[in-house]
């Protein structure tokens, strides 16, 4: 193969003018032929100049001028092997070449000249052409000699690099000096420590430089210049910044090219770190003495290779020679359950399996022999060494007696169990009590309500007080013991007066609104229609909680903002405090409302507090008889939310008592033409029921359990439903949650549902929001307490901002 395009091979790029010159002086010196210079590399052939025409003059020819190592001159090419013309050009006749040999006397190529015609040998020519040939392979070796100085200066500057990215990076001080101690070089990390440039270090003696560590090394710097190799352990030294620092230092002399010391070498490395873990070690192994011998432990180390034990602190097994002697032969030869309680050996031989099979650590609590009637726990820790074929070697082990934790735990999980046992049975006969009860007061306090609502002579308006009266006294009575059983331990006074929601949540954005617009922060505050007016409860408790919350949210947010909003959830007044703050992991959250816990260390570094804020308003929550959740992305903010069963109040109008409350509000949740099912099986209850609705302008449709609530929704488009808890074929909650599957199911309207209940504990009122109830009315039904609950389910949740008239 014969090639034009390309770089020329062995790297002679260099070396093309000469290949051009050459050919240009060969041509003048052969009139009227054509020159060439070709390169062989292997089995590629290369050219320089002269024209493809058929195949290169023979081949063969430019190998045996390299083979030979002369010129070779064809005067005349036989007919039978003459080039063959090519379009115009004639066929050549004559060919002669000169090999390029180099200096190391390798031929690398030829310096050929062809022509059409014949021409004689010429001695005087063919030297002249030899010499041009070996003129070009000077150029060549130039070349050559260029290219691999070119080539060794790149490698030694990569090499170069390579040791100063080395250098900089290797953590050692190193510095080396001449007999005078004046800095030749240093390495980066030794310029750091003494706090200069290499600028400004080299040249300078170390006396100078450092002049208390240089006095403090003299003597070893002395040594070193004397031909000693100097080593010094943990050196202790001090940083520029006035702390202890631990080295491992090394002095070498170095020598010039005559074999005189010229100078130091001093290699520095820090070793602060490992020593101070060996301090540490030596203080934890000070201390674990110390602790296994105030804790009444036991420590052993065993040792399968040399059968032999070595134990620490108090004998738990063994307390005279015979019986250690006995506890040994036992290890050794496997039979240590003999010293196992019975009733516990199945769960100590499952544990030494799992651990020798390496499944699982060896932690395991279990019961030894001792007297007849003693009973005596030990806890019991192993872990092995193993060899690199995987047998154990050695097993490190502590146990202690822990018999009287095990012996308090049993009497704990007893005590534990009857006060559960005893809660369960509180809980029950409330509940039980709550609803037998709530279910006739209901009949009597909703009639009463009812007849007081029409005309009615002034002695019976009166008897019809002390009915009613006399009903709110006993249901007072009940909701007392029901509160009662919610405190656990202790007992903070709750004041119950009248408080504004509204009032109370504005005070409270009040007093951080100047914090918000510091930190320029958004703080806005809604008040939701349904949840606006008067409450009963304790207001400075409950601006409190607002007041905890919001603190919390405008310090761990430093852009975007704070949201209040003060909703209704469930039937209960819901408190939320919403920001875009740091956020919080799952893990963080478990802690959350820990008494001194914040969601790491770092909180508290950086903003500050005792962690107790959370755990005051939870424990406030609870008190109140609501709860406090949070959710939480980290990053992306968080959002608390505190739900209070607060009692709501009638609104009042210049400070008295509205006379009609069910026809003041009447106007907004009595509309002729509300559609509204009530499911109540008791016949008492929906005559009280009706007449309530009756008054307030609504007309009700009723049916008697849940199947038939279930049928009318199917057939009907309501407004929305009341619905009793406890009915025969099918309850309450099991008819609100079919109806929510065929909503989702058939893409219907959500209809609101308020639950109808005498059960109206806590627990239970959870239930009934879980199954999909939107609130509830308690038994016996207050008709303030009936006419927010239609208003709440029918307005929705819009702010009182846009709906005030």
């Amino acid at each position: 193969m014969v090639e034009e395009a390309g770089n020329p091979p062995f790297g002679m790029d260099p070396a093309l003018p000469a290949f051009h010159r050459a050919r240009r002086i060969a041509e003048a010196l052969f009139s009227g032929a054509e020159a060439s210079v070709v390169l062989v590399d292997g089995e590629r052939v290369w050219r320089c100049g002269g024209s493809l025409v058929g195949t290169e003059a023979p081949a063969t020819g430019v190998r045996a001028a390299i083979e030979r190592g002369k010129a070779i001159w064809i005067a005349d090419i036989p007919p039978d092997s003459r080039l063959t013309g090519h379009g115009d050009l004639p066929a050549m006749r004559f060919w002669a070449g000169a090999p390029v040999r180099l200096a190391d006397g390798s031929a690398i190529g030829v310096l050929t000249v062809r022509g059409p015609e014949p021409r004689a040998y010429d001695k005087a020519l063919a030297l002249r052409l030899q010499d041009l040939a070996d003129s070009l392979a000077d150029e060549c070796d130039r070349a050559r000699d260029a290219g691999i100085a070119a080539l060794r200066d790149r490698e030694l500057r990569a090499a170069r690099k390579v040791m100063s990215a080395f250098v900089s990076t290797v953590p050692i001080e190193s510095v080396m000096t001449d007999r005078d101690f004046r800095v030749l070089t240093a390495t980066p990390r030794w310029l750091e420590t003494m706090g200069v440039s290499e600028a400004e270090a080299v040249g300078r003696r170390l006396q100078d430089l450092a002049p208390d560590a240089f006095a403090y090394f003299k003597d070893q710097f002395e040594r070193c210049l004397s031909g000693e190799f100097v080593k010094e352990p943990r050196v202790r030294a001090m940083s520029r910044d006035g702390k202890r620092r631990w080295m491992d230092l090394e002095m070498t002399p170095w020598r010039d090219e005559t074999g005189e010391i010229a100078g130091v070498v001093s290699a520095a490395h820090e070793i602060t770190e490992s020593v101070q873990a060996m301090l540490s070690l030596e203080r934890t192994q000070q201390r674990l003495q110390l602790a296994t011998e105030m804790a009444n432990l036991q420590v052993y180390d065993v040792d399968f290779k040399r059968r032999s034990i070595v134990s620490a602190g108090k004998a738990l097994f063994a307390t005279s020679k015979a019986e250690s002697e006995a506890v040994a032969e036992a290890v050794f030869s496997g039979t240590t359950d003999q010293f196992v309680d019975p009733r516990d050996r199945a769960l100590v031989a499952e544990a030494s399996r799992r651990f020798h099979s390496r499944e699982a650590p060896y932690e395991v609590e279990y019961r030894v022999l001792r007297g007849e009637n003693e009973e005596f726990w030990i806890a019991e820790v192993m872990h092995a060494v193993r060899g690199e074929d995987g047998s154990t070697r050695r097993i490190i082990g502590a146990m202690q007696n822990i018999t009287a934790r095990k012996q308090a735990e049993l009497a704990l999980i007893q005590a534990k169990e009857e006060a559960e046992a005893a809660n369960r049975a509180k809980s029950a006969f409330l509940a039980t009590m709550s609803h037998e009860i709530r279910t006739p007061l209901n009949g009597v306090l909703g009639m009463a309500q009812a007849m007081a609502a029409g005309p009615m002579e002034p002695e019976q308006r009166d008897r019809l007080e002390v009915i009613r009266q006399s009903g709110e006294t006993l249901l007072g009575v009940l909701n007392d013991v029901l509160d009662l059983s919610k405190i656990e331990a202790g007992r903070l006074e709750l004041e119950e007066a009248e408080f504004d929601i509204a009032a109370v949540a504005a005070s409270a954005h009040a007093a951080f609104a100047a914090v918000a617009a510091q930190k320029g922060l958004t703080f806005d505050l809604t008040v939701t229609r349904a949840a606006a007016g008067p409450y009963l409860g304790d207001a400075t408790r409950v601006r409190q909680l607002l007041n905890n919350l919001i603190s919390n949210a405008l310090k761990f947010t430093e852009a975007g903002g704070v949201t209040v909003t003060v909703g209704r959830r469930g039937g209960a007044l819901a408190l939320t405090v919403a920001d875009t703050g740091i956020g919080m992991t799952p893990a963080q959250q478990a802690a959350l409302f820990e008494k001194f816990a914040q969601a790491d260390a770092s909180t508290t570094r950086r903003f500050g507090g005792t962690g107790l804020g959370l755990a005051i308003c939870r424990e406030l929550a609870e008190l109140m008889g609501g709860r406090i959740e949070a959710r939480s992305v980290e990053g992306r903010g968080s959002t608390f939310e505190v739900v209070l069963p607060l009692r709501r109040l009638e609104r009042r109008k210049d400070g008295a008592a509205s006379a009609a409350p069910a026809q003041a509000r009447s106007e907004q949740a009595g509309q002729a033409d509300l559609r509204l099912l009530a499911a109540e099986d008791n016949p008492v209850n929906q005559l009280v029921l009706k007449t309530l609705l009756s008054q307030l302008g609504v007309e009700v449709v009723m049916v008697g359990d849940g199947v038939d609530a279930v049928a009318a929704w199917e057939s009907g488009d309501w407004d929305i439903i009341l619905m009793d808890v406890q009915m025969p074929r099918m309850d309450g909650p099991t008819a609100t949650r079919f109806i929510r599957e065929r909503e989702r199911a058939q893409g219907r309207r959500r209809t609101p549902i308020v639950a109808l209940t005498a059960n109206a504990m806590t627990h239970q009122v959870s239930e009934y929001l879980a199954a999909g109830m939107d609130d509830f009315v308690p038994k016996p039904i207050e008709i303030p307490r009936l006419v927010a609950a239609l208003e709440a389910a029918l307005a929705g949740p819009a702010p009182l901002a846009t709906n005030a008239s």
